[in-house]
């Protein structure tokens, strides 16, 4: 964070301080993190309410407190009217001050890929700051624009939502230069009632655009037009990884790797570039391009985007490809799960040779339909020619039982655990194992287990070839 006075956050804010002024080099919403010398903001939720916590903040070595509420402390405080609106208007004023170039990225899934392939192209040009991790809320977000200091020339912001008016919210804090939907899929459709409704939440990312600001469009959406429709400007460029779509950033030559990783020539208004992605997956070439569009509009070259997109650090939980031994590849996909990151799983999955066994847990927060969606990725799978699905927990089971008799279900995970090395037969040569699903349903757990079975002791040097 940019080093301040604790004055200048009540002027920031519009509130009150009662005590004396002081520095500010950190602002913390959590006691348990929080270091000797940091401003304490206490926030209020539906189950917690951070001034219980004050004195433990300042056991903890809190200089000072920003509260809702009417506290009893020594320290000095700032009053405000709303501590969580406080916190983002102290994240969109470290931004102003630092005044960094700007991208905002959005979607149902990929959007964190996206995040992870921008900043690697615009770390080859300058210091760039992204999200960590899941800040990309409406708290994560304003904590993540406090970490902003004066020698950040990017700053690489994913927008999360699982309600309307949300990114409509962080967007207006972030104020990005660039900004994207990925794309749009069923994914917390309790919150947003619909696909239509996904799609419209996702639009909210738009208005935080000024007339310079440049918005990246996925052509291949069933919900371009209407993305389009919500810009107050014209400053668009499109993406698809299909050239028949006449999109400014596209790709010819696609090929995928042993590894599943694709190579392949990246057009656009620029020139021309050939593209070696590190993480497997055919989606991953869609990713690229828009990673490559938005890094493009600030100052990145096509040289930049080919050795970032090389180098580019894994991000663990998101399709990580680990060799196990020379012919058992295990994919590590257990960060989060929806219908539109699931299928591009399968897609990935499905281009290994071999047997391929997709183990899939429940998808979260799909609303009224949910079961159905279930049933689609099970029969998704089947079409692609998997040759096994082994499912845990309650909905999943529909993707299984679609799938037939090479589907199997278990509703608790020790007991697929248990099961586990019957069910898929280590003993065969050359074999692809895809585990996915929701945070909910903890797959890393089975991750754990097929690594400390005995074909994942076989080898501990467990080559990793991708992210």
């Amino acid at each position: 964070m940019i080093k301040t006075k604790l004055s200048w956050i009540a002027q920031q804010t519009n509130g009150r301080l009662e005590g004396q002024d002081c520095d500010v080099s950190n602002i913390s919403t959590d006691t348990r993190t929080l270091q000797h010398g940091d401003i304490y903001l206490a926030l209020v939720g539906d189950n917690y309410n951070g001034h219980a916590f004050v004195q433990n903040a300042k056991n903890a070595g809190a200089i000072a407190v920003i509260a809702s509420e009417r506290i009893n402390t020594d320290l000095p405080v700032v009053y405000v009217k709303d501590t969580k609106l406080a916190l983002g208007e102290l994240g969109a004023a470290v931004k102003r001050e630092v005044n960094p170039k700007t991208i905002a990225i959005t979607g149902s899934s990929g959007k964190t890929t996206v995040k992870e392939m921008t900043a690697a192209i615009l770390s080859r040009r300058g210091n760039v700051l992204a999200t960590q991790g899941n800040f990309n809320n409406d708290i994560g977000v304003p904590l993540t624009l406090l970490r902003l200091e004066p020698h950040h020339d990017f700053a690489v912001m994913e927008l999360g939502a699982n309600h309307l008016g949300e990114i409509a919210y962080t967007t207006n804090l972030v104020k990005p230069d660039v900004a994207t939907i990925v794309n749009a899929a069923a994914s917390h459709l309790e919150g947003f009632g619909s696909l239509l409704g996904v799609a419209r939440a996702k639009s909210e990312i738009f208005k935080g655009l000024d007339e310079h600001g440049v918005a990246i469009l996925n052509v291949d959406s069933q919900f371009a037009n209407f993305w389009k429709g919500k810009l107050r400007y014209n400053n668009v460029l499109t993406f698809s990884p299909d050239q028949q779509n006449e999109a400014d950033f596209t790709a010819q030559e696609i090929t995928i790797g042993l590894n599943g990783c694709a190579e392949f020539e990246l057009l656009c208004p620029q020139g021309q570039v050939s593209i070696q992605l590190n993480i497997p997956g055919i989606h991953n070439v869609g990713n690229a391009l828009v990673a490559a569009a938005l890094a493009l509009q600030v100052g990145a070259t096509l040289d930049d985007v080919r050795d970032g997109l090389l180098n580019m650090a894994q991000v663990k939980g998101r399709l990580n490809v680990k060799m196990l031994t020379s012919q058992v590849r295990l994919l590590d996909d257990t960060y989060n799960a929806n219908v539109a990151s699931v299928s591009a799983a399968i897609d990935t999955l499905a281009s290994f040779s071999g047997k391929r066994v997709l183990i899939l847990g429940d998808m979260a927060e799909l609303g009224e339909k949910a079961r159905f969606y279930h049933e689609q990725v099970g029969q998704y799978a089947l079409d692609k020619g998997i040759d096994t699905i082994i499912t845990l927990g309650v909905l999943s089971q529909c993707a299984s039982a679609v799938f037939g008799p090479n589907g199997y279900h278990f509703s608790d995970i020790d007991s697929l655990i248990d099961n586990l090395e019957n069910t898929l037969s280590f003993e065969q040569r050359d074999i692809s194992i895809l585990v996915k699903g929701s945070r909910s349903s903890r797959m890393e757990r089975v991750v754990t287990a097929i690594e400390e079975s005995p074909v994942g002791k076989l080898d501990r040097r467990r080559e990793r070839i991708a992210c």
